[in-house]
């Protein structure tokens, strides 16, 4: 049974794309050319509409422009050329949102669900919400954005779905292995953006952000997954 080859990454989050780890996975992409591209979520961060965000007022969040992050986030899609566009959590702020009883917040947020859409369209992706189920399936392996944030993220998640898994969401690549008895792996592709956000610039938890993406090859029955990953202050060392 042939074999396809597929790219999948995660949390590019906006405008706090790095532009060295940007300029890594599309040079990748153009040498590996996979059949299947996935991003797995955060393409966008929305940063004025982070909780904290609202409740502070002194925030710095909130008064970072959602024009300017969701320009960016869309262009990333557009030159990335996925086949599947994952919800994450960070454009599940603007689902909900869309669903306020401030009839302007409300249509704002639909404004840009709108843009997303048109995006996917544009591209001929498919489009996934960010819930509990979303994932895609690449053989025996299933790719998802996370729901969990915990040290044991990738292994508690694995053993949830039943089966190896790639997720984004944490931002660090690494892996886990699974307490089942099929045998399992849950797999971090880690992340795109920067490494200093302000919102957690004192939070220990993000020495260990790394940046990367996975990518591999895929037929019905099996997947394979490869990790690229890069440290903070290390260099883009690409397989090829």
């Amino acid at each position: 049974m042939s074999y396809k080859r597929y790219l999948a990454c995660s949390c590019s989050h906006g405008d706090f794309i790095d532009p060295e780890a940007r300029d890594a996975i599309l040079k990748f992409k153009k040498l590996w050319k996979p059949h299947t591209t996935l991003h797995l979520g955060d393409f966008v961060d929305l940063a004025a509409l982070r909780k904290g965000a609202q409740a502070d007022v002194n925030s710095k969040d909130r008064a970072r422009s959602i024009s300017d992050d969701v320009d960016a986030g869309v262009a990333f899609l557009y030159e990335l050329g996925p086949n599947h566009i994952l919800f994450g959590n960070h454009e599940a702020r603007v689902s909900e949102l869309s669903s306020s009883p401030n009839a302007l917040a409300s249509r704002a947020a639909q404004s840009v669900l709108d843009e997303l859409d048109q995006c996917a369209r544009k591209l001929k992706a498919k489009l996934y919400p960010y819930t509990v189920r979303s994932c895609v399936t690449l053989g025996d392996t299933k790719f998802l954005h996370g729901f969990l944030h915990n040290v044991a993220a990738l292994r508690d998640t694995s053993e949830a779905f039943g089966c190896r898994i790639v997720m984004g969401h944490i931002h660090r690549t690494g892996i886990e292995r699974a307490r089942t008895i099929a045998g399992a792996s849950g797999y971090g592709c880690g992340m795109l953006r920067d490494f200093t956000p302000d919102y957690a610039a004192t939070k220990r938890q993000t020495l260990a952000w790394s940046q990367g993406f996975v990518f591999g090859e895929y037929n019905e029955q099996h997947c394979t997954v490869n990790i690229v990953e890069r440290y903070y202050g290390q260099p883009w060392r690409l397989p090829v």
